[in-house]
């Protein structure tokens, strides 16, 4: 009812403008490159499985939120078992957090796979800081 009372003009104007008014967001994926995992693992009991690493953080954030996922894998690389865990705290800029896994095995596992799964760059820091 309120159209049939508006100029065409007013109503394309309106048209125009109300895109402004809402919010996109971008998400840029950011890269791992800067982050380099290190891991050993070793059997405990029969069914159980320790995983203990450390992750180097070469950029100039810090790092958040990092989270590792570790498969273990048979002899035709399928994955028999899985396990994350989210590293404690952040990871300084040039700074390195240690983690620990623990999985439950199947007993059929040949390898593992480990790798960082998620994480998050937090602000540049200034080198003055």
């Amino acid at each position: 009812m309120i159209l049939r009372f508006l100029s065409p003009t007013v109503l394309l104007v309106a048209l125009w403008v109300a895109p402004a008014f809402s919010q996109t967001y971008t998400f840029t994926p950011q890269s791992s490159r800067d982050l380099a995992l290190t891991f050993q693992s070793q059997r405990e009991g029969g069914s159980r499985v320790l995983i203990q690493g450390e992750i180097r953080n070469s950029s100039t954030q810090t790092a958040e939120r990092v989270m590792v996922k570790a498969e273990g894998l048979d002899e035709n690389g399928r994955v028999v078992s899985r396990g994350r865990v989210y590293v404690p705290g952040t990871i300084a800029p040039r700074g390195v957090a240690s983690f620990e896994l623990r999985l439950s095995a199947s007993g059929s596992e040949r390898r593992y796979r480990v790798e960082i799964e998620a994480f998050e760059f937090g602000a540049r820091r200034s080198e003055g800081q």
